[in-house]
């Protein structure tokens, strides 16, 4: 039976794809139940604005999740883009 957390890096698996076509990458920080933590990494040859933004992001993670897992938990992601 796998975990909370393999089941969330399964789900992201596809999404992955996109953003490291950009230089980004998505990783899982935390994942429970009710919630999971991502954080969103780059480095100076990400193509920060083919990102989609920080709420977009969340809803597009909450989406695949409740896809992929068929739970709901409340999505947190650590964005980088937040900070500037």
């Amino acid at each position: 039976m796998s975990t909370i957390r393999e089941d969330v890096e399964n789900a992201l698996d596809g999404l992955r794809q996109g953003f490291q076509a950009d230089g980004a990458d998505l990783t899982v920080e935390a994942a429970t139940e009710s919630q999971v933590i991502l954080r969103l990494v780059g480095s100076d040859e990400t193509c920060w604005e083919c990102i989609v933004p920080p709420d977009q992001l969340r809803a597009v993670v909450g989406s695949v999740l409740h896809d992929s897992i068929g739970s709901q938990p409340s999505v947190e992601v650590i964005d980088p883009r937040s900070d500037q």
